[in-house]
């Protein structure tokens, strides 16, 4: 890119041609007040508070830095008192349209708007007060809508649109009455939205609310951990909002890839709600058919000693792959240094995955996506969002391969049978970049795809479970054998789906062991359960779907019986001689 050089505020300074005057005062330091800018978001001007001052043509012209290209020998001002008094006007605008009483609102100490009113030295309002009559929708399950906060900077309705490609939110009326909403004016929990929680996560004021975070602490009051989710193979960059050793809320890091900031229910909202099952705490012994709290030495030493009293073609062991890289690694060696042979996973097994490096964001510079024996609807949902952007926002074709009609079948060119994947191939003769997305329900019809778009299209596994590349890394992908196990060792970790007919197989074994975070649902097959930590307690590595390593930090600390994954296996490994 070109470089150009411009004058701003009697400073020289560069840019790169095509840049806006706000992204070159960026980058080079010079701080503009925004509102509705947010980054990644196209630029609208709506707010007026990045308002510049151009010189030029013998005329003096005001206009947004966000939307203003830069161009070489332009002479810019952006901090003078000329300015300051219109944004200081317009702020007291804003303030004068909603129902604005901080000491009332959620975002009071945390918003945008009242920063940049005391920036700018907001103490009173000369306009008569408007405060229009709108109700706040509380129909949503996460989330609050209060229209009286809203100053219509429309960062949700892009980032709806943009980020996610879904196109719930929206604008309706004029003037005074312009509001936000969902659809058609549907009440928002009633709404097409996917509950995603990205026009949260970019709304500067109060307007909309986690409901269940809702003042329970400010930003000065918390503590964030940049971390992994761990609710699916995707891996996105997350931080934990933490206070007193309890998770507030999960926000998406807007630094880390692949999500970039975007998360889905399964990672933002689900991991807070209707958790039921009872935490272990302690570890548990079965003695007279009840399960009782016992000490780690005697829990440990009864789990030793019942594994050695089998042969080892009659010991099985099983892991999660919430577990992380370590624990999956340890775990494998633990079993293998015995003779075990009959080691898998819970989510398993497994294909391999496609050779090559692949990055999601290569989906966005797919035209044409085939989809196959996966619903992107309901699992690796971030995926399906770069997929939902390019169909709706690009116009790239969508062709679902399925038996079944998926949530993406309303989205796609073609809803296609597997014994129709022929068609899908002839339509694929027109693209430039295809991108084949399979997950584990897809059979014969993939390998058509492999044979005939071999070096045309990429392939990229919707990887089932949270660490299956990190599982099949250590050796754990095959098929397990429950029927021949006699003696069972289970990493569960904080696993809530188990595989059907598993715990019917289990209850056939003489001995099982359960090393898990909750009691549930492995009470009624367990000898014992040894308690481990729950995903916002873990520390280690996962390896997500692109084969990309990423980080787990732990945000709170575990309770004092509770031992971490590696913790526990070191232990029993020590006792195991």
């Amino acid at each position: 890119m070109a470089e150009i050089t411009l004058t701003i505020d009697g400073k020289e300074v560069k840019g790169e041609k095509g840049d806006t005057i706000l992204q070159v005062c960026q980058k080079n330091g010079m701080d503009v007040p925004t509102l509705c800018h947010f980054e990644g978001l196209t630029d609208i001007g709506s707010c007026r508070m990045c308002i510049v001052e151009i010189e030029g043509s013998g005329r003096l012209r005001i206009d947004t830095a966000c939307t203003t290209p830069a161009a070489a020998g332009m002479v810019v001002k952006v901090n003078t008192e000329k300015l300051n008094e219109m944004r200081k006007a317009i702020l007291e605008l804003l303030f004068s349209e909603g129902n604005h009483y901080c000491l009332y609102c959620v975002a009071s100490g945390d918003c945008e708007l009242q920063d940049l009113g005391y920036r700018f030295g907001v103490d009173y309002i000369r306009w008569p007060l408007l405060y229009p009559e709108r109700h706040i929708d509380s129909s949503h399950k996460y989330l609050m809508m209060d229209p009286n906060r809203c100053v219509l900077c429309r960062r949700c309705v892009r980032a709806c649109a943009e980020l996610v490609g879904n196109h719930t939110l929206g604008v309706m009326e004029r003037g005074i009455e312009t509001m936000i909403c969902a659809d058609l004016n549907v009440p928002f929990g009633e709404s097409s939205c996917a509950s995603c929680g990205t026009c949260l996560s970019v709304c500067p004021t109060g307007t909309l609310v986690d409901r269940r975070s809702a003042y329970m602490g400010r930003e000065v009051q918390v503590e964030r951990v940049k971390s992994t989710c761990l609710f699916c193979s995707v891996g996105c960059g997350i931080e934990v909002v933490t206070r007193s050793n309890h998770v507030l809320r999960i926000e998406g890091d807007w630094d880390a890839e692949p999500n970039k900031g975007l998360l889905c229910v399964a990672g933002r909202f689900e991991p807070l709600y209707d958790e039921k099952r009872r935490r272990a705490l302690n570890p548990l012994v079965r003695q007279n058919g009840k399960l009782e709290e016992a000490g780690w030495d005697e829990a440990l030493d009864l789990v030793a000693g019942r594994l050695r009293s089998f042969d080892k073609k009659a010991i099985g062991a099983l892991a999660s792959t919430r577990a992380t890289n370590e624990a999956l690694q340890l775990f494998a060696n633990l079993f293998r240094g015995m003779g075990v042979e009959n080691l898998g996973c819970l989510e398993g097994p497994f294909s391999e995955p496609p050779e090559g490096e692949l990055s999601l964001a290569h989906l966005d510079e797919a035209d044409m996506f085939i989809v196959v024996g996966e619903d992107l609807a309901e699992n690796h949902q971030v995926a399906g969002f770069f997929v939902k952007r390019g169909a709706t926002n690009r116009g790239a074709r969508l062709i679902v391969i399925d038996e079944k009609e998926t949530g993406f079948v309303p989205l796609a060119y073609r809803w296609l049978k597997p014994e129709e994947v022929g068609e899908a191939v002839r339509l694929c003769n027109a693209a430039a970049q295809p991108a084949v997305i399979y997950g584990a329900r897809a059979g014969k019809e993939l390998e058509v795809l492999h044979r005939e778009l071999a070096g045309k299209a990429r392939f990229f596994w919707m990887a089932p479970g949270t660490n299956s590349r990190g599982a099949l890394a250590a050796g754990l992908g095959r098929p397990f054998d429950a029927g021949a196990a006699k003696g069972v060792y289970v990493l569960a970790c904080d696993e809530g789906k188990v595989p059907e007919g598993l715990l019917a197989q289990l209850k056939k074994a003489d001995f099982v062991a359960v090393q898990s975070s909750y009691i549930e649902p492995w009470a009624e097959v367990a000898d014992v359960i040894l308690p481990t930590v729950l995903w916002a307690e873990k520390e280690g590595s996962v390896t997500n779907l692109e084969g990309r390593m990423l980080r787990v930090a732990r945000a709170l600390e575990p309770p004092a019986g509770v031992k971490d994954e590696a913790e526990v296996l070191k232990a029993l490994a020590e006792k195991l001689g």
